[in-house]
């Protein structure tokens, strides 16, 4: 028989809700101790539950649960640090980054890493008018912490670091090579747009889409055929007129 597991005022976030029985929720959430779980909220759904209120997302929370085996009863929470002060795109890139860890990570499986670039994300997301920038980064951090990284330092074959003013065809799961031709419809990158990538910096319109491309394609193939339902909502947004 599976162990009861009481925890007390694990640090979390609120990933997805979706209703449960007549008058709960099932509520998936990403904690810093015991990665992502899910939880029943009793009553949550309630006009008067003061739950309504705590189980918001982007804000950090402080969540108490029993359980034994995959689902747990969420027995308390409080708000640790108040939601942060998205609007507009900013809030659809937070759904974004939600749906990605959902689709991605493991259930029960801590990571620290991507618990900090989560969290770093959403304050940049509250903070910068570049939404672009600050989902490419967390794209990026995002992969590296889930073992995944793009290996931007060097060409796989020679060894050779990678050059600004080179061509670099893109193989997943293999790297970067030096092309001595480039396709802008192919996986062919500017190593200047690479080394940008690499360096966080991001800090021009052609290297911003570069690094969507690239980072595209690799989540892509992780992803399998299914597309993230907030990515369609995002393009859509974006086709009237923004840049992704």
């Amino acid at each position: 028989m599976t162990s009861r597991e009481t925890i007390r005022l694990e640090t979390g976030f609120i990933l997805h809700r979706r209703p449960y029985k007549n008058t709960s929720e099932l509520i998936d959430c990403l904690t810093k101790n015991y990665g992502v779980i899910t939880l029943i909220a009793q009553g949550s759904r309630r006009p008067r539950s003061d739950r309504r209120v705590v189980l918001q997302p982007f804000s950090l929370l402080k969540l108490s649960w029993i359980r034994r085996g995959e689902l747990g009863r969420l027995t308390h929470a409080e708000v640790a640090l108040s939601s942060l002060a998205l609007s507009g795109e900013a809030v659809l890139a937070g759904f974004y980054l939600n749906e990605l860890l959902l689709r991605l990570m493991g259930r029960d499986n801590p990571n620290d890493l991507i618990f900090s670039c989560y969290t770093q994300c959403l304050s940049d997301l509250s903070n910068s008018s570049n939404t672009s920038r600050s989902l490419r980064l967390f794209e990026l951090r995002f992969l590296e912490a889930l073992g995944y990284g793009l290996g931007l330092s060097e060409d796989v074959e020679t060894g050779e670091e990678i050059h600004s003013d080179c061509t670099y065809g893109f193989k997943p799961e293999y790297g970067f090579t030096i092309r001595t031709s480039f396709d802008k419809g192919s996986n062919f990158f500017s190593g200047r747009h690479l080394i940008s990538l690499r360096e966080e910096q991001l800090d021009d319109l052609d290297s911003l889409r570069s690094a969507k491309r690239l980072l595209q394609y690799v989540l892509k193939s992780y992803l399998g055929n299914r597309p993230l339902s907030t990515r369609t909502v995002l393009k859509d947004v974006y086709a009237r007129g923004l840049e992704p």
